[in-house]
């Protein structure tokens, strides 16, 4: 089932809602009756292997950094040459 609620509403009925989420529910948020916004539940484990394989997709590359102090750093950043 899915729920529509409009933004301008939201804050005052988000508790109701994300009950509405937890028991599997969708939440449809909407601005001049126009969707912007799903809410959909997720569980731990989801949100873990989705981090997991961005890092993945980080392994077997190569990044060179230049060898640079801190000192030198903080004047690069603040351009006090």
């Amino acid at each position: 089932m899915t729920t529509t609620a409009e933004v301008n509403e939201f804050t005052g009925r988000l508790a109701e809602l994300v009950k509405q989420v937890q028991a599997g529910n969708e939440v449809l948020l909407t601005q001049e009756r126009k969707p912007v916004a799903k809410i959909v539940s997720t569980s731990e484990k989801e949100i873990v292997s989705g981090a997991k394989l961005q890092i993945h997709s980080l392994k077997g590359h190569r990044v060179l950094t230049p060898v640079i102090s801190q000192s030198e750093l903080a004047d690069e950043m603040f351009s006090r040459q």
